[in-house]
């Protein structure tokens, strides 16, 4: 039972963890049909309002959080932002 108390609380562990957390985190099955949904007759949007106004707002607004997230992770470390994600 030592054996695994030693992985548990090396760098190991803790870091395969974060991995895994962070590949099912990112996987995103549903963003390969969201132009078509937002297109089809439940939206009825156009491409061209999907891509001219619907997707910039969409990355700047990412961007814009980006910077913040980055510093208040910085600041209260890594594992708050997790749980609070």
């Amino acid at each position: 039972m030592d054996c695994c108390r030693k992985y548990i609380s090396g760098w190991i562990f803790p870091t395969l963890i974060l991995c895994i957390y962070g590949f099912f985190t990112m996987m995103r099955p549903s963003e390969p049909f969201l132009t078509p949904y937002l297109t089809g007759p439940e939206k009825n949007l156009t491409i061209d309002e999907v891509t001219q106004h619907i997707f910039p707002v969409w990355t700047y607004s990412y961007l814009a959080l980006l910077f913040p997230v980055f510093l208040i992770t910085d600041y209260a470390r890594y594992k708050p932002i997790i749980i609070l994600q």
